[in-house]
């Protein structure tokens, strides 16, 4: 049985005593003078609340993340200048301008002649010399460099199809390792294609023996390798001119006579060497 001497005794708090009159006594502590001691724990403590508001905040700070810079807008390529279709005949060339040349003003026309033959012109302000272009042949063709940078045109077969000489100051074509070729030219000057190199062969008589006489086109004048080359190929498909006498007197008529009406060519003239072939006016006997 438990005494009324061990019950825990209850004291009526004293007045001015427990919880809400500790609150006062805080609340002159904190009012109260403040010392060095005192005043540094406070700043300390006021340094960490603040490192803690501020990480909780929405602004920026450790941890935050910085908003990707925009992406740069890029200009699309330049398109490539348009294609030029050089056509004689059949045949059609295509010329690709250099994106340069047309940047700088500069503009290729086309015109017919009335042998069949096709110019482009070239359009330019500056007398320079500059690329113009790159040319192609169609599918099954090649583009063949003759010696004096004239083209020929072959078919698959070898077959001459076509011939490209350049006239002008400065006019020049370069062969390019795949099998195109560049144009560079200043402006007036012109490329020159033809798929007709003679207007006619006709068997005659002429000094007591067979004579055939040849009328060249205007384009084939030129006197370019690949005029000459065309002219042969006309004359060849004949097995009576097809002689190497022929091909020689053909050669002497290019280099000294290209302006005769028509280029009279006898198969029984003896085949000579060139410097011959000149000194006889193309006529060795």
């Amino acid at each position: 049985m438990t005494r009324a001497a061990d019950a825990p005794q209850v004291r009526p708090s004293a007045p001015g005593s427990g919880p809400r009159a500790a609150a006062p006594q805080v609340a002159r502590r904190l009012t109260g003078p403040v010392t060095a001691t005192g005043a540094l724990r406070l700043a300390g403590t006021a340094l960490v609340v603040a490192g803690l508001l501020s990480g909780c905040s929405g602004g920026a700070g450790a941890g935050s993340t910085s908003p990707s810079p925009s992406p740069t807008a890029t200009a699309p390529p330049a398109a490539a200048p348009a294609p030029v279709a050089l056509t004689s005949g059949s045949l059609t060339l295509t010329l690709q301008p250099e994106a340069g040349f047309v940047a700088a003003g500069g503009q290729v026309t086309l015109a017919g002649d009335e042998d069949g033959s096709a110019r482009a012109t070239v359009v330019r302000e500056s007398a320079s010399i500059v690329p113009v272009g790159v040319l192609s042949a169609p599918a099954g063709a090649t583009l063949s460099m003759e010696a004096d940078t004239s083209v020929s045109v072959l078919g698959a077969d070898g077959t001459w199809l076509g011939g490209l000489v350049v006239s002008g100051v400065g006019a020049g074509l370069v062969g390019l390792s795949d099998g195109t070729v560049r144009f560079s030219a200043a402006g007036g000057a012109s490329l020159w294609l033809a798929t007709k190199a003679v207007e006619s062969l006709a068997w005659g008589t002429r000094e007591g023996g067979r004579s055939l006489a040849v009328t060249p086109t205007p384009w084939a004048r030129s006197g370019a390798l690949a005029a000459e080359a065309g002219v042969w190929a006309a004359m060849s498909a004949d097995p009576d001119a097809a002689a190497p006498t022929m091909r020689a007197q053909l050669d002497c008529h290019l280099l000294g006579a290209r302006d005769k009406a028509t280029w009279n060519l006898e198969p029984w003239r003896p085949d000579v060497d060139t410097a011959t072939m000149i000194a006889t006016s193309c006529n060795p006997r």
